[in-house]
């Protein structure tokens, strides 16, 4: 093929081209790549080496392990990899790359690839998770990511010794609330729960959503005494803000939370039924009010003391 011909393709081709010398150096350029990475082919081309724009570096010598290995794709070719290279501003952009190995009289003199960027597929792919792990009325995460988050954060805790702790939240006289007032009325209720939640939150906590009028809040990094302070703000948030403040006949709401601090060797089923067994002490007691846990890990009923609503 001329070489010509060769170089009007790549003019016109609609994805990022750009080949090189053996040593990395950048030999070709073409339009999509200076759209895609910012740069003009004329101040790459023989200046520029690729090893230099790949995300991180070690990306292009993985990039040039796969093309030499004959048993993935055949030798000297690489099929739909999936990297990222920085852009003139040092944008990282997501990109998968199909090359080859292009040889001259038997000699390999170099390779060429194709670039398809896929900043757009990716951002549709993390859309998709972020809505597979959030409750769609409250915003919260889910229960599904409940289950992940939590044995993550034991770990995370356990490894630097810093403290972890579990709020458990169930709301009191929920069901009086649908079967006096609606459904519409008790999710208006569960939705303004979870934007009080949510204002309470760090960005290091976790607000979920564990059932129908349960709530489970996940604090790294904060004790008892601090997840004390968010559960007494939850409580006072409820009783003056509450959705069913201005409605006649509307019956009183609460919320009953369990609080337990994670406790050395703990595992999250005990850990979460500390969390547990103290939200219904909470409730036992009267509701409307927060438990803590005792210290020391039990499968039976924890001792516990209470701060309640103001």
């Amino acid at each position: 093929m001329p070489k010509s011909f060769s170089d009007q393709l790549a003019r016109i081709c609609p994805d990022p081209i750009i080949g090189v010398d053996r040593a990395g150096y950048i030999t070709l350029f073409n339009r999509a790549a200076e759209k895609l990475l910012g740069y003009d082919a004329k101040e790459v081309i023989g200046t520029l080496n690729i090893a230099d724009i790949y995300h991180p570096p070690e990306a292009g010598r993985e990039v040039k392990r796969l093309m030499y290995n004959s048993e993935i794709n055949g030798y000297g070719q690489i099929q739909g990899h999936e990297s990222a290279l920085k852009d003139r501003n040092d944008r990282i952009v997501p990109i998968q790359i199909s090359a080859t190995l292009v040889m001259e009289n038997d000699k390999e003199i170099g390779s060429i690839g194709f670039f398809h960027d896929l900043t757009l597929r990716k951002a549709l792919e993390k859309s998709l998770k972020q809505l597979s792990i959030t409750d769609g009325l409250t915003g919260l995460f889910n229960q599904r990511h409940f289950q992940s988050t939590l044995v993550k954060e034991i770990a995370r805790s356990n490894r630097y010794n810093h403290p972890l702790t579990l709020v458990c939240i169930d709301m009191d006289n929920f069901k009086l609330v649908n079967d006096q007032l609606g459904h519409m009325a008790g999710d208006n209720l569960i939705s303004f729960m979870g934007s009080l939640i949510r204002e309470e939150l760090r960005t290091s906590d976790y607000g979920f959503r564990y059932g129908g009028d349960e709530f489970m809040l996940l604090l790294p990094e904060s004790g008892q005494q601090q997840s004390l302070t968010v559960a007494q703000r939850l409580l006072s948030g409820l009783v003056q803000k509450s959705p069913l403040s201005c409605m006649d006949n509307a019956p009183e709401v609460g919320i009953s939370i369990g609080i337990a601090e994670l406790q050395p060797k703990e595992g999250p089923e005990q850990f979460f039924r500390r969390a547990d067994l103290a939200m219904y002490q909470a409730k036992h007691l009267g509701g409307n009010q927060a438990q803590i846990a005792s210290d020391v890990p039990t499968t039976s009923e924890p001792a516990t003391r209470s701060v309640s609503a103001c």
